[in-house]
């Protein structure tokens, strides 16, 4: 910051040197606007505050404080400023509308509505205004899904600047500018060092710590970040200044725009191989997200020919080539300003906008494609988005976990990094149960939905049609159960980490009827397929093992002895053991394990005297994990318990072909 001392110093300077005190003046605002023109907004603040001391009338000293202060995001002041201008009643439509963003985020809704609705009658065609009828009614809109998200501010943020995270590999790459910085140049914008990149490890708690500088030969005197990876080919593609070859290059304006550059890791280090081929000197260009596919590049872009101060575009990478920049269209960008895009796995856009009116400054909004076009967008709400600026959104593969950035009130510096998790993405499951044997849709059937833990989270009834809907949260495989009446229960998996937010997922359950005892001989239960031959399962159940253990326990022995009785009573019946373990320890060794267990309750069974041709036993160790918890995975005792299982199933060779009884119950 300009000091005090400074500017006395000045005007004591400029009062002994210059007899004419309004050349004096003139001399101060000349420098004022010389700091503007050159983005050194704090030292242009002190030159202009001087110069309203000495002549509070100057409006147009006063239309820059509000200038200079939006542009480092001081909205108090901003706010005060601007008051003045409407008060004296000398503003431009541009002001009002800036006063009623200032008061926004400074928590003053009401009065922010009152100056939005004076500003959409003097422009009714701003896209930005269409959204707000009513500010108040809007932001509580924005605060209703607030339990679905949590947020964090992570460990390594500082009184300086952290942002723009993104995953590569196990960790975070991000940009600071105070993070081991040194004594030197600082970015005349907002008086703090220069942005340079640094990765961190990610905690199980999804903290950040223990940052390092990251890929050393790409760093330069002047900013850089914030980041984006195509993790298959080890391709980094990063946001710095317009410094090309030790040299700081300028516009036609003298202005040092962004550009975007390109690296490959070549025998462990990253190194510089290129630049975007729209690159220009005469606009920036910046804040690339690759696709997962490293197929499409999204950036943000002041390029000529827009909608608004700065653009979201995308270009396509074929035959080694990016193809000419298409913009993302006035459904995304606005007349404001566009940043930080962010595509996810499963082809969300995440992105930062002013335009769009949120709580204030930039939020963080998304837009699922339709047919892969961007045809609406949603604010992501609170506390993702706060009444300061939020931005530079990324999230893991799960689509669940992420990060992002905000200098919203309460943080360590002036932007930090915030952890987020989303505790709902809605996902529908729907779907229609049917009589396997008729196609007939069967009404009144009970229908449970059941998490990866094991529990029920929804249930409902078939309607008259056979169908079914439950909204669930994105990420978990769901285990959907059906019941009926004078039917055998049947269930199906469904898998929703793909779905996008909305989407739906469509399951077809098919029920058998329950055939009328003719005889004593147990009803398969389920089909199956073992090596192209139908397999009727007629009894299931489930023997457990100590931690590490192959030994058959007493519990274990009482059902083994209950299906030795039910073998020898038909002696058509086989036995099929399966053993799977969870994820701890080597992949080899919980094979070998596996294969241990299921030998183990094998050979139990032969020496009861079970014929070991009418037994087959195998062992998939680790490789049909029933929830997330694969390796490296942290996950509690209790979900490693639900993969650490041995299945005995009792089965007889061929289709079900037992006469079926009438059916008790007929629908019309």
């Amino acid at each position: 910051m300009v000091k005090t001392s400074y500017i006395v110093l000045l005007g004591m300077l400029l009062s002994f040197f210059l007899p004419n005190l309004s050349f004096g003046q003139k001399m101060t605002i000349k420098m004022a606007d010389k700091s503007f023109d050159e983005f050194a907004f704090v030292d242009a603040i002190g030159l202009y505050e001087y110069a309203f001391e000495k002549d509070s009338t100057d409006n147009y000293v006063v239309k820059r404080l509000a200038d200079a202060n939006r542009n480092v995001g001081n909205t108090e002041q901003v706010e005060r400023w601007l008051k003045k201008l409407i008060d004296r009643k000398v503003e431009v439509p541009e002001d009002i509308f800036n006063y009623s963003q200032a008061l926004k985020s400074n928590g003053k809704y009401l009065l922010a509505e009152v100056w939005l609705k004076e500003y959409s009658e003097l422009r009714p065609e701003d896209g930005r205004v269409n959204i707000q009828v009513s500010i108040l009614e809007y932001i509580q809109f924005l605060m209703r899904d607030s339990v679905n998200f949590a947020t964090r501010n992570v460990s390594l943020n500082t009184v300086g600047s952290e942002m723009g995270p993104a995953f590569y590999k196990d960790k975070v790459v991000f940009s600071s500018t105070s993070i081991g910085a040194k004594t030197g140049a600082n970015y005349k914008w907002n008086e703090l060092p220069y942005l340079h990149m640094f990765s961190a490890k990610v905690n199980g708690d999804g903290d950040l710590t223990s940052p390092e500088p990251f890929a050393p030969k790409l760093k330069t005197a002047y900013h850089d970040g914030p980041v984006s990876f195509d993790q298959r080919k080890d391709i980094i593609y990063f946001t710095r200044n317009n410094f090309v070859k030790g040299k700081l290059s300028k516009s036609k304006t003298d202005v040092v725009n962004l550009k975007i550059f390109i690296g490959k890791l070549e025998e462990g280090e990253w190194k510089l191989t290129g630049s975007f081929k729209f690159n220009s000197d005469e606009y920036s260009a910046g804040h690339p997200s690759i696709s997962k596919d490293g197929t499409i590049m999204y950036f943000a872009s002041d390029m000529p020919g827009g909608y608004g101060k700065s653009d979201l575009y995308f270009s396509v990478l074929s035959n080694g080539q990016w193809s000419k920049p298409f913009n993302l269209g006035p459904k995304i960008n606005t007349e404001g300003n566009e940043f930080f895009p962010f595509i996810s796995d499963d082809g969300v856009i995440y992105f930062a906008s002013d335009g769009h009116g949120g709580l204030g400054g930039l939020d963080i909004y998304f837009s699922v494609p339709e047919r892969g076009i961007f045809t609406s967008i949603e604010n992501m709400g609170y506390p993702i988005n706060s009444a300061k600026d939020d931005f530079g959104l990324a999230l893991d593969s799960t689509g669940v976990k992420g990060y992002f950035s905000s200098n919203r009130s309460g943080g360590k510096g002036n932007d930090d990094i915030y952890s987020l998790k989303i505790n709902h993405i809605p996902v529908i499951i729907r779907g229609t149960v049917k009589d396997r044997d008729t196609k007939d849709v069967l009404p009144d059937a009970k229908v449970v939905v059941i998490d990866e833990d094991g529990k029920t989270i929804r249930s409902s009834i078939t309607r008259s049609d056979g169908q079914f809907e439950f909204e669930v949260s994105k990420g978990q495989q769901y285990i959907v159960n059906v019941n009926k009446e004078f039917y055998s229960e049947s269930e199906k998996t469904v898998a929703t980490a793909t779905l996008r937010p909305n989407d739906e997922v469509f399951a077809e359950i098919f029920l058998d009827q329950k055939i009328d005892e003719q005889s004593n001989e147990p009803a398969p239960k389920s089909m199956e397929e073992e090596g192209g031959v139908p397999l009727q399962v007629v009894e299931i159940e489930y023997i457990n093992y100590a931690l590490d253990q192959t030994e058959i326990k007493p519990e274990a022995a009482l059902i083994l002895d209950k299906l030795i009785a039910l073998m020898k009573e038909f002696p058509d019946l086989e036995i099929r053991v399966e053993s799977h373990t969870d994820s701890r320890g080597s992949d080899e060794y919980n094979m070998l394990l596996s294969k241990r267990r299921a030998k183990a309750a094998f050979d139990y069974l032969s020496s009861k005297g079970v014929d070991p041709n009418r037994m087959l036993y195998h062992g998939y160790g680790e490789t049909k994990l029933l929830n997330k918890c694969a390796n490296g995975v942290i996950c509690t005792e209790e979900q490693h318990e639900v993969n650490r299982r041995s299945i005995v199933k009792v089965v007889r060779k061929g289709e079900y072909k037992e006469k079926r009884g009438t059916k008790s119950i007929y629908y019309f």
